[in-house]
């Protein structure tokens, strides 16, 4: 097994591992973190995915994101191109499980955004170090996307899913920012 296949596992195991009471807490320290940031603050039109399995909560964020009446832009995915559109959510009932089991916008039900309208990209993954550098689950979606646009990045972490180091490759795009229960740790 190579390492980036060990660090998935090992990351997904940690994870699963954790309590309920832990996965709510963490969560909610985490999007305090990044709610209360210049960076949230600043920021009108914010994209994200949809949290699934124990991926740090996002329905959180994007329920605060409403409130504060901010935009909210979440990617569906074309896997045969290995590519993704960003559609403006304005309900949870506009979404739909794909690929993965992501929950993905309808497209009929949703309004299309350029990816350069973006003011701030909260980027998941499994595992993250102090560089930046993001091991992602394997599509390589977000490192395209990276790579052509300048927004802000922004990933969530438990600890569990920070390591000291990771092994980059030449298109491997490293995030900005990397919020974590105690706050943002780059």
């Amino acid at each position: 097994m190579n390492q980036k296949n060990f660090i998935r596992a090992k990351t997904k195991e940690a994870l699963e591992a954790m309590s309920d009471q832990d996965y709510i807490r963490d969560s909610r320290q985490i999007a305090e973190h990044l709610v209360n940031s210049s960076y949230w603050q600043a920021s009108q039109l914010i994209a994200l995915t949809i949290s699934r399995h124990r991926e740090v909560d996002t329905y959180q964020l994007i329920n605060q994101a409403w409130k504060e009446k901010k935009r909210v832009a979440v990617p569906r995915t074309n896997v045969n191109e290995k590519s993704m559109r960003f559609y403006e959510l304005s309900s949870f009932s506009q979404l739909e499980k794909r690929y993965s089991d992501l929950m993905e916008p309808l497209p009929e039900a949703c309004t299309p955004v350029a990816e350069e309208q973006l003011d701030l990209i909260i980027v998941p993954g499994l595992a993250f170090d102090q560089s930046g550098a993001r091991l992602g689950f394997g599509g390589g979606f977000y490192d395209r996307l990276l790579a052509r646009v300048g927004t802000k990045t922004v990933a969530l972490a438990f600890s569990c899913q920070l390591y000291p180091r990771l092994l980059t490759e030449a298109h491997d795009q490293l995030v900005d920012h990397i919020v974590t229960t105690d706050g943002f740790v780059r």
